[in-house]
């Protein structure tokens, strides 16, 4: 997603991952390959990440993990949180060990199913029947070689936000957003000559680059098989066809729409500017559209879909997933126990109560509707249940950690031109291919089927 990604995590794993290890294992931590355990009993260590994406995640999960053991007493689940900048290096240190969570966070799609190719998980749909998972939505982000590897928990969807108070001052219609990059590039000149800054980001970190292919490295192609064959060596990614939006990305730098720090901001650090009033337009989750519409007021916030570039049949549709997704380690002695505890996190109390905590929406048939009684959520929720692609699911992390982020880097700093940032994508892809042969070759499978 968020969909989020870190071009340093490489850098960052080792000092962290043994922290965690020391810190994080339980009682399922010991290598067990088979068996399970008893579904009423075991120690849990659960590696987990959600705060980021949906403010007050961390609270509802430690309320959840009480309610829990007090109805099942002979089970303890010890929550580790996890860092955003080491959550894909830390569990592949803890897999190569087998030491570490039994139950871990992964963003969907890719960062699931990498580690099922490798055996580091065990099958969720071999573990929690079909009655309940097929309640879940968007399972089949995570799904292969006929199995579910992931629980999905909420739907993650990116708005575009904009402040209509300034753009009332502006001279722009506070109730239509840009509706094309022509658009938004129009916008961004009356907004500056009234001394606003236009676009408030951040991408320190690389994720406001990823988002932007999250969002619109879709944009001129026809179909999901598009996005994988640039994966697979179908296609360069340094043709317009993939790489066109870092033109665009580069039109809003040069024009001046960013923010001049957004480079030495990291994504979160980018999002505070919109809320202070520092800035006019953003792209955000919708949590923090919720959230800011609290701190500036639901009446001065407009929220809709992103300004559309490119012609493809997936131009139209919109960027939601399932990022935060829970896998069970293959090591964990306590499968049963913690097949249990998701399968709790999925009942009506408790998408009741993750809902009152986050306003988030969770990625279950059974939340109604009728709860969302908040404009400004009832607008969000028809954009994350529309159709829906995000293109950052379908690369390798290895891809999305040193292409996609730093690619993006390289345009919005302006140390590089968007042939440069293409070029890097089509290096890292072939490296990737070279060095994980075997990733390369479930990745055929999985596309292909």
């Amino acid at each position: 997603m968020i969909a989020k990604r870190h071009p340093l995590a490489a850098l960052l794993v080792i000092p962290v991952v043994l922290a965690l290890l020391a810190a994080g294992c339980g009682g399922g931590s010991s290598s067990s390959s088979g068996g399970g355990g008893s579904a009423d009993e075991g120690d849990l260590t659960y590696w987990y990440w959600g705060e980021s994406d949906a403010p007050g995640a961390n609270k509802w999960m430690k309320q959840m993990i009480a309610r829990y053991e007090k109805l099942h007493p002979k089970v303890h689940i010890k929550l580790v949180p996890q860092a955003t900048d080491t959550l894909i290096g830390a569990f592949k240190t803890a897999s190569q060990t087998k030491r570490g969570p039994d139950i871990a966070t992964q963003w969907a799609t890719l960062p699931v199913l990498t580690p099922a190719w490798t055996g580091a998980t065990a099958p969720l749909s071999d573990l929690i029947p079909k009655s309940e998972t097929d309640n879940w939505i968007s399972t089949q982000e995570n799904i292969s070689q006929g199995k579910l590897w992931g629980m999905p928990q909420y739907l993650l969807g990116v708005p575009f936000v904009w402040n209509k108070q300034m753009f009332r001052a502006a001279g722009l219609d506070p109730d239509t957003p840009p509706a094309t990059f022509d658009d938004l590039l129009a916008a961004c000149t009356k907004l500056k000559a009234k001394g606003y800054t236009p676009i408030g980001m951040g991408n320190k970190d690389g994720y406001t680059g990823a988002w932007f292919f999250a969002i619109y490295g879709k944009s001129q192609l026809s179909s999901v098989a598009d996005l994988q064959g640039i994966v697979t060596g179908k296609a360069k990614f340094s043709d317009p066809k993939y790489s066109g939006f870092y033109e665009q990305m580069a039109k809003l730098r040069q024009s001046g729409c960013f923010n001049d720090d957004i480079s030495s901001l990291d994504l979160n650090q980018g999002w505070q500017l919109f809320p202070r009033k520092k800035a006019a337009m953003a792209w955000t989750t919708d949590g923090n559209a919720l959230t800011w519409a609290k701190a500036i007021g639901a009446a001065n916030i407009g929220v809709g879909a992103p300004p559309r570039f490119g012609n493809g049949a997936l131009a139209s549709y919109y960027t939601t997933t399932q990022s935060s997704s829970a896998m069970i380690t293959s090591w964990s002695k306590h499968k049963k126990a913690a097949a249990a505890f998701l399968t709790f996190l999925h009942t009506p109390a408790a998408l009741d109560a993750w809902y009152a905590e986050t306003g988030v929406f969770p990625a279950d048939k059974r939340f109604s509707a009728s709860r969302i009684t908040n404009p400004v959520a009832k607008q969000l929720y028809r954009l994350a249940t529309q159709k829906s692609v995000w293109g950052e699911n379908y690369l390798p992390p290895q891809v999305d950690q040193n292409a996609d982020l730093p690619a993006g880097q390289l345009i919005t700093s302006g140390s590089g031109a968007p042939s440069k940032a293409a070029s890097l994508w089509d290096t890292v892809l072939q490296q990737w291919k070279t060095q994980h042969p075997d990733e390369y070759q479930h990745y055929q499978q999985w596309a292909n089927g």
